[in-house]
């Protein structure tokens, strides 16, 4: 009998312990099993939704101080002459060695129901190159056909000084404008080059990168007919070249637009305590054929500028980088990562329209160098960067080659203001 008992609370006490263990096991799985399913799926989400800011596009409430104008009774659309907007063009292309544009001659043929013979461009104020376009087209509704190679949008652009990044820029702000406004968002994009230079610029990749496809008009063997055909103004034409105005348009979308493209993430935050300093170096090229291309306003003696700069600041990162001596898209992640851009004037400042939003631009400029050369002030206010500018006036620091000294000591008062600015409230 007692043995009977005995055994009987030896089975409960097991049984006990089965289900205590089966607890804990329970709780450990919920623990370290699901809830780190959970920690995960919550990681996953908080990347999504950081990769979903990156991409998100600011609409920017800056209203477009546009002039809107039209021909053949309103066929023809034309914003303030930054870009003309034509539907059912045909383009046709000739050969012939006493072509100005390098062999190559285009016709273009515009299927239109209220034109008669020719486009009045009578009081319109066209500027070149739209203007010279507009007087090549001929009226024909029979042009168009089966065979013609059919494309949904055209870009018709001549590039000026092709290897200079802002210039170019401010063709292709008339551009993504064009697209935005005209809510473009078809997949055959084609942008076609209509200039006497050659395919490969330094800037390819750039163009490559931003539009789907990219041809030159002396590579074109067949007609052509775009449903909507987009002749762009040169970037003089453009606001980014009107430095006159408060605010520049659609500035968020069109930053927004290219570092999407390049897959770049500008949402960096400011740690005053280790800044990201980045100096712009510049240094002579070699022409095509092999002869030295000189490349004015230089950094003397920067390798000890940079060390002294290095040394006054120990607590920061600072980098000296010539800009050209890697892709675009390299360089567009060195300045997603730049807290402070230093420079001296030249293309390469046009960078601070892709800087994070908390940047500060230290702009210099030698003797000779007008200080009126607004491009890349304006650039910096109409994103609300810090901005600073200094010029040398002392003669004993300019050396042959257009090379100029600038002080450690300079640079770093700037950067030490900036960091001041910025940081006071944090």
């Amino acid at each position: 009998m007692k043995r009977g008992v005995h055994l009987k609370r030896q089975f409960l006490i097991w049984l006990i312990l089965l289900e205590f263990a089966y607890i804990l096991s329970f709780i450990f799985l919920v623990h370290f099993g699901i809830g780190n399913e959970n920690n995960n799926r919550n990681r996953r989400r908080m990347q999504s939704e950081s990769s979903k800011q990156c991409e998100m596009i600011v609409t920017d409430k800056v209203p477009l101080p546009s002039k809107t104008f039209y021909a053949c009774e309103k066929e023809i659309l034309f914003f303030d002459n930054m870009f003309a907007v034509l539907n059912n063009v045909t383009l046709r292309v000739s050969r012939s060695s006493n072509s100005k544009e390098n062999g190559s001659r285009f016709s273009m043929f515009y299927n239109s129901n209220h034109c008669q013979n020719r486009i009045n461009l009578e009081g319109l104020n066209l500027r070149n190159p739209v203007l010279s376009w507009i007087k090549k087209i001929q009226i024909s509704n029979n042009i168009y056909n089966n065979s013609i190679y059919s494309q949904g949008v055209g870009f018709l652009v001549s590039r000026h000084d092709l290897n200079n990044l802002y210039h170019t820029m401010t063709l292709i702000y008339n551009m993504v404008v064009a697209k935005f406004l005209l809510r473009i968002t078809h997949s055959t994009t084609v942008v076609i080059f209509v200039d006497a230079y050659d395919e490969k610029t330094v800037l390819r990749e750039l163009w490559d990168t931003l539009f789907q496809e990219i041809v030159h008009i002396k590579k074109v063997s067949n007609a052509l007919h775009f449903r909507t055909l987009i002749m762009v103004n040169s970037g003089y034409e453009g606001y980014l070249s009107h430095f006159r105005l408060p605010r520049l348009p659609l500035v968020s979308e069109f930053t927004q637009f290219v570092a999407n493209k390049f897959e770049i993430c500008n949402k960096r935050e400011l740690n005053c305590s280790s800044i990201n300093i980045l100096i712009i170096l510049r240094q002579d090229d070699r022409n095509q054929n092999d002869s030295i291309k000189v490349i004015e306003r230089k950094f003397y003696n920067e390798d000890r500028m940079l060390s002294e700069i290095k040394r006054s600041l120990p607590e920061h990162t600072v980098r000296g980088v010539r800009l050209e001596s890697f892709p675009i898209k390299t360089q567009f992640s060195f300045i997603a990562k730049t807290d402070f851009l230093i420079g001296i004037h030249g293309a390469g400042m046009t960078y601070a329209l892709f800087l994070p939003e908390h940047a500060g631009v230290l702009e210099l400029f030698n003797a000779n160098r007008d200080t009126g050369n607004l491009h890349y002030r304006t650039i910096s206010k109409w994103r609300n960067l810090f901005y600073r500018a200094w010029q040398n006036y002392r003669m004993k620091d300019e050396f042959p080659n257009f090379r100029t000294r600038f002080h450690a000591r300079t640079i770093k008062y700037y950067v030490m203001e900036y960091i001041r600015f910025k940081c006071k409230s944090i």
